[in-house]
């Protein structure tokens, strides 16, 4: 049997062609009907990565996440929102800036904030996922210099509250380790449907240091891994060669060949221009060959002095205990960092850049 999938163009957030766009995306996947019931409980997850503005591409648009909860209240459904970023930053600020709070007001909406938890094979998940009727998850459509992309399977990732996200970092801190971890959480509460914000995505380093793309589209689907697999076609790559959908395809949790589509043209929304983070092909190199060039061949994380603002959130948010504060400034043993890039990724100032191992500048050098 083969996944649903719908891509539509979108062009910009107006509020009358996002309204537009979800009222046929429910139409093309089946209807709102397939998705709720009166009085069911709908847990609704955006990618909320820090306290941003959402013009700055990095959290799932404001306005995309009240036309879809909006549908789902209308409908009789109790609705909740949230999500938990890590590095200890402030959640009553992250929903204040990114507009999910003024979402929730609106619409009358609560503001779930993960403080119970229950574990669910050794993973400690947030609560709400676990009672609720349904699961709707809204990434945003983003490179991960880690993970390569983040999508509908990483999306899930935010299930687990801050701190433990710390400790999973710690623990696997090798991007194929880490993929496993992904989709373990993934796997405990699949999403009932995905919705991707791609209005306005991130290529090049991201999850919140890239650049900001126009890519115009908006896709659906209740298959996450088919969701994924279509976002790495439309940048150019080979699915399988994303550690995350090769993981998920293999314990059989989603399609990456036998997908319906419906809506666009796949080859008619192709990315342009798509940068991908600069030293993603590092995650298909096998680990012996990874550990045998040591710190030649890896990327290390850079505090850049002028644009740190001292805010602790890289402290916070590291999971070796690597980064201090002496003397007003910032600074990494690089003795204990073990190259998660918890610290880049959290980062609120792009104040933490990459640093290149002598073969990978060596690299840069033939490209040239």
């Amino acid at each position: 049997m083969s996944s649903r999938l719908a891509i539509l163009k979108c062009f910009d957030y107006s509020p009358a062609f996002i309204s537009e766009s979800i009222e046929k995306l429910f139409y093309l996947l089946g209807g709102i009907e397939k998705f709720v019931k009166p009085q069911d409980k709908i847990f609704i997850k955006p990618n909320l990565l820090s306290a941003t503005s959402p013009h700055r591409g990095i959290t799932t648009h404001p306005l995309l996440v009240k036309e879809v909860a909006k549908r789902f209240k209308e409908k009789g459904a109790e609705v909740f929102i949230g999500d938990s970023p890590g590095g200890g930053i402030n959640i009553d600020e992250v929903y204040e800036k990114t507009g999910m709070q003024k979402v929730a007001k609106e619409l009358g909406l609560e503001l779930v904030k993960f403080d119970k938890i229950k574990k669910v094979k050794n993973y400690p998940l947030a609560e709400i996922v676990l009672t609720c009727d349904r699961f709707i998850s809204l990434p945003k459509l983003k490179t991960h210099s880690l993970m390569v992309i983040t999508g509908g399977i990483k999306n899930s990732f935010g299930l687990v509250p801050g701190i433990y996200k710390t400790e999973l970092h710690l623990r696997f801190p090798r991007p194929k380790e880490f993929s496993k971890v992904i989709v373990d959480v993934f796997s405990l509460r699949k999403p009932d449907l995905v919705i991707v914000d791609g209005v306005v995505s991130m290529a090049g380093e991201g999850p919140a240091g890239g650049v900001l793309k126009n890519t115009g589209i908006i896709l659906g689907s209740s298959d996450a891994v088919a969701i994924d697999s279509v976002l790495a076609k439309l940048m150019g790559i080979n699915p399988f060669k994303i550690p995350t959908i090769y993981e998920a395809y293999k314990r059989g949790l989603g399609k990456v060949d036998k997908i319906e589509m419906m809506g666009e043209d796949l080859n008619s929304v192709l990315f342009k221009d798509f940068s991908l983070p600069r030293y993603s092909f590092l995650n298909i190199i096998p680990q012996t060959i990874l550990k045998l060039g040591g710190s030649l061949i890896r990327t290390y994380p850079f505090i850049n002095d002028v644009l740190c603002q001292r805010c602790g959130i890289c402290i916070k948010g590291c999971p070796a205990g690597a980064i201090k504060m002496a003397s007003q400034k910032i600074t990494i043993d690089y003795k204990f960092c073990i190259k998660c890039l918890c610290c880049y990724e959290f980062c609120p100032h792009k104040a933490i850049s990459l640093k290149k191992g002598i073969l990978l500048k060596l690299l840069d050098l033939v490209r040239r």
